[in-house]
């Protein structure tokens, strides 16, 4: 099994030890060239020098640029997820869904820049097959976790759900994504209660045709 050897000198090692991680200044260093070049145009080069370190010192710790965007879309996934957890097992009744789109605003303004690079990396997925098995990946994570936990709310309430947690999962993907683009584009059209409201009507209608076909 092969070993990484740290290629950094002895004066960016100190650096990394006072200044934290040269992981995390790379995080960094990665979403500010990110902010300013987008995908396309943010360079190793650029994101190394950024960072103040070689690029040997970047590839000892990220295996490409990919790697670098997805390292900082995990810090947003981890986000969504701590939302997801927290929503399992708790009725979606209006001032519930309420809390949890004003959590989702927050985490989607506070984020703005990687929300961003989402949408720019989306676009690239729909024209490169490989980086679209990558995003399908992160995707199909996202959607099992927020299916069990629409399951979970359900079985709370005692009801049953009349469609496929999975296809409800990706349409709220899908949801948050356009909703993500427009709050960029027109935040004035996207109130921070409109997520939640939304749902709430998507688990009316659930709960409205479950009576039905009793």
């Amino acid at each position: 099994m092969s070993t990484k050897v740290d290629r950094r000198s002895s004066a960016a090692r100190a650096k990394s030890k006072s200044q934290g991680s040269s992981r995390e200044q790379l995080l960094s260093a990665a979403s500010r060239v990110f902010a300013r070049r987008g995908y396309h145009g943010a360079s190793i080069n650029e994101i190394a020098a950024e960072a103040e370190f070689s690029k040997g010192a970047l590839y000892w710790n990220f295996a490409s640029k990919e790697d670098l965007f997805f390292a900082l879309l995990d810090d947003l996934d981890g986000h969504l997820r701590a939302l997801i957890s927290a929503s399992a097992g708790t009725t979606l009744d209006r001032e519930g869904a309420d809390a949890l789109s004003r959590d989702l605003s927050t985490v989607l303004h506070n984020s703005r820049d990687v929300v961003l690079l989402f949408h720019e990396y989306s676009a690239l997925a729909v024209r490169d097959p490989k980086v679209a098995a990558r995003y399908a990946e992160r995707n199909a994570r996202i959607r099992q976790e927020l299916a069990a936990s629409m399951r979970a709310s359900h079985e709370a309430d005692g009801t049953s759900m009349t469609a496929s947690p999975e296809h409800i999962a990706t349409a709220v993907i899908a949801l948050v994504d356009g909703l993500s683009i427009q709050q960029l584009t027109e935040p004035d059209a996207v109130p921070d209660d409109l997520f939640g409201e939304i749902l709430s009507l998507i688990d009316e209608g659930m709960g409205a045709r479950s009576k039905e076909s009793t």
